[in-house]
């Protein structure tokens, strides 16, 4: 059988491992450890099967969760795709169908033994956001830009229908072969009773975006959409009527229990029920915020389950229970993370929102396996320990906490501001920094029993703070902020950096006085090498937000930011490569890494990943591109002032072109000239293949003065300046 993967795993097997929390799949890279088992949105679920015990949940990022056990433990199954699952339908309790964008549909058998992974033909690429199935093994399938696709061949298969109406299609639901209702954008409703040869519309009372539909008996079909609508039929969908059900949230999913019974679930944790035809419906608690996708019922059980946004699947205990959460576990955003060796870290964060108020404290000394919790009122933004016992944080209104016993309990420090401190920094027990909105910088050299305000210079937002010494720190935020201080604090001066964009820089790290790297939105990444007295843009391949960097050492570092973008350095930050995150949409906030294999990033969600292995490699990029520079780029001298020589560093873009000086060669020209534009040296002038040089420039009997040094690749120029003194 073509296109067939074969999964082998005996149950016995499966428990030991669900037990013991770890994937079957495990492998290297970057592995969540939570949510547990994952993090990603699950867009559907299903336990559509007679023995009632297993059941499958799939989402973005080619994310599938199966359960073995019914719904006790969960474990992610890779059946081979990274394209976004929008529908799972369990056809019976072997027999499993999959699909997603992209024209995806996959194919599962599993007889409790072992699982056959079949990718169907679709024989299309439009967005495939709905699956569902009867007994008499008809299956239908809609999608966007008009798409029904139908199978009586257990999907072998699959026949496009042919569909007059110009509508993206959200939601199918069949009753038998002959009979179904799709429902789309712009309150689009249609219906066939010839086995889809023929579709007919059917007007409904609403222009808002429907995104499923749902037949009960007696005639009871049940449309839902954006804005808490939600429509009823009682006569096969010659009519239309509106229910109230008592919410203006999004609902992207509704389920006909019978006559009298339904549910509808949607944004902001909405779940609706009604055991009397919608009259009324009632709210039940859900205990999250989140967006929730799906709701399916358990075969012969009342119970209920649902599939939603962070991994999470929650499940009630009858009709007229509320909402617990299996996975999924936390309602918090990670914000900071760091890690005093391999085993033993620490991870604060809060809730998100408009009303948020409360925030969390974690530890962990097994590596991050599990996470000890403690809860506080105080929304929490950073976290720094100087050794395993002393660490602070900081967060939201100026909120200063310490600890003296490695985190199991948290005082509180008497903070001289309330703006919001977005970072700090401690380089020993006694000396740190933290700085916040409004350009508020704040420091302390007794440990925090004291901290007074210094003078930053600019009231622009500061969001990040690195220290290398009680002298030598930096601040970085809003329109391109970076403050710098070699006096500790007592003056801090704004230095020009030339940006290409008014960025807001997120996050700020050095690995000494010379070193430094600077991170920020619309993918911005800026570096030094000379102690921030030039500093050089880098391009990142990326327009995400970046939120945080991390040097182990002046070559190996790594940078998170929106949508699970990790980008990872190993030539001191000048190329800059994507790596593969298992992360579809949340927003990674920070990064933090013992040594050049360990690590940790935290972000929204609840989301805290792990590597041991340097976060796997590359994704996206060429084997030899990968140690390549990919932009030209000419560093400033060290030292500077300098005598009686210097060095200089510059970049050849890794390009084909060799107007570029690229992997075809081309003239590469390194000139110095005088105050007066005449030419004093000439340091290189031949061809260059991709790469980074240095060179030595030796003055001989120059005299003490200003001169430029201009470096040359086909069209590219770039001149900066130098001083000789003697």
């Amino acid at each position: 059988m073509d296109n067939i993967f074969y999964f082998k795993f005996f149950k016995f097997l499966l428990f030991f491992f669900l037990s013991l929390g770890c994937s079957i799949f495990a492998q290297g890279g970057w592995q969540w450890q939570k949510p547990y088992p994952q993090g990603n949105a699950l867009k559907s679920i299903s336990f559509v099967a007679t023995v009632a015990n297993d059941g499958w949940a799939v989402g973005d990022l080619g994310t599938v969760v199966f359960t073995p056990d019914g719904g006790t433990t969960w474990e992610n199954i890779d059946i081979g795709t990274t394209e976004n699952l929008n529908s799972v339908y369990m056809r019976d309790d072997n027999m499993i169908f999959i699909v997603g964008d992209n024209g995806t549909i996959y194919f599962l058998y599993y007889d409790g033994t072992s699982l056959d992974i079949t990718k169907q033909i679709s024989n299309t690429t439009e967005n495939l956001n709905s699956v569902n199935s009867n007994t008499n093994g008809c299956t239908w399938i809609a999608g966007d830009n008009r798409t029904i696709l139908r199978t009586t061949d257990l999907g072998v298969t699959w026949n496009k229908q042919n569909v007059i109406y110009p509508f993206d299609l959200n939601s199918i639901h069949n009753i038998e072969c002959t009979t179904a209702w799709a429902v789309g954008n712009d309150g689009f409703i249609m219906h066939t009773t010839d086995w889809g040869i023929n579709w007919t519309f059917q007007s409904a009372p609403t222009n808002n975006y429907l995104f499923a539909v749902d037949i009960g008996t007696f005639n009871h079909i049940r449309a839902v959409g954006n804005s808490g609508t939600m429509l009823l039929s009682t006569d096969e969908g010659g009519t239309w009527t509106i229910e109230d059900c008592g919410t203006t949230a999004h609902l992207y999913d509704v389920l006909n229990i019978g006559y009298a019974r339904a549910y509808a679930v949607g944004a902001q944790g909405t779940i609706l029920e009604t055991t009397d035809t919608g009259e009324p419906w009632v709210q039940r608690n859900s205990n999250t915020t989140a967006t929730l996708y799906d709701i399916e019922d358990q075969y012969g059980t009342d119970d209920m389950w649902v599939a939603g946004h962070y991994g999470m699947v929650l499940k009630n205990s009858g009709i007229g229970t509320d909402f617990e959460l299996k996975t999924g576990e936390t309602r918090f955003w990670i914000t900071g993370v760091e890690f005093i060796d391999n085993n033993i870290g620490w991870a604060v964060g809060g809730e998100h929102g408009v009303e948020a108020k409360d925030g969390i404290f974690m530890k962990t000394t097994d590596a991050g396996l599990t996470w000890i919790e403690l809860s506080t009122h105080d929304q929490l933004n950073a976290v720094d320990f100087v050794n395993e016992n002393k660490g602070w944080a900081v967060g939201e209104d100026g909120k200063i906490r310490y600890t003296i016993n490695s985190g199991d309990s948290w005082g509180t420090q008497t903070s001289p501001v309330t703006a919001d401190l977005n970072a700090l920094c401690f380089i020993d027990e006694n000396n740190g920094w933290a700085v916040g909105d409004l350009g508020e910088i704040i420091h302390t050299t007794n440990g925090g029993s004291n901290w007074v305000r210094q003078n930053s210079t600019t009231p622009n937002w500061l969001y990040g703070v690195y220290f290398v010494n009680e002298k030598k720190g930096w601040a970085v935020g809003l329109d391109s902020t970076i403050v710098h201080t070699t006096d500790g604090g007592q003056n801090w001066e704004r230095q020009i950096i030339g940006a290409s964009n008014g960025f807001r820089f997120t996050s700020v790290y050095f690995e000494d006085e010379m070193h430094g790297w600077v991170v920020g939105i619309y993918g911005s990444i800026f570096l030094t090498i000379d102690g921030s007295e030039t500093w050089q843009e880098i391009e990142s391949g990326t327009d995400k937000l970046l939120e945080s960097v991390y040097f182990v050492d002046k070559t190996h570092g790594w940078i998170v930011g929106d949508a699970g973008t990790i980008l990872h350095t190993t030539d001191g930050g000048f190329t800059w490569n994507h790596q593969f995150s298992g992360v579809a949409t949340n927003y990674l906030v920070s990064v933090y890494f013992t040594d050049r294999e360990n690590g940790w990033v935290v972000g929204e969600g609840g989301t805290i990943l792990h590597t041991n292995d340097g976060g796997g490699p590359v994704t996206n990029v060429k084997d030899e591109e990968i140690n390549k520079p990919q932009t030209f780029l000419l560093s400033q001298n060290y030292p500077n002032p300098f005598n009686p020589s210097t060095k200089i560093k510059y970049s050849i873009p890794n390009t084909s072109s060799p107007l570029l000086g690229g992997a075809r060669g081309g003239l590469v020209t390194l000139k110095i000239y005088d105050v007066l534009g005449r030419e004093v040296a000439i340091l290189i002038n031949e061809s260059k293949q991709p790469g980074e040089y240095e060179v030595e420039f030796n003055t001989n009997n120059l005299p003490t003065g200003v001169y430029f040094y201009q470096l040359k690749a086909g069209n590219n120029v770039e001149t900066k300046k130098m001083i000789l003194m003697k």
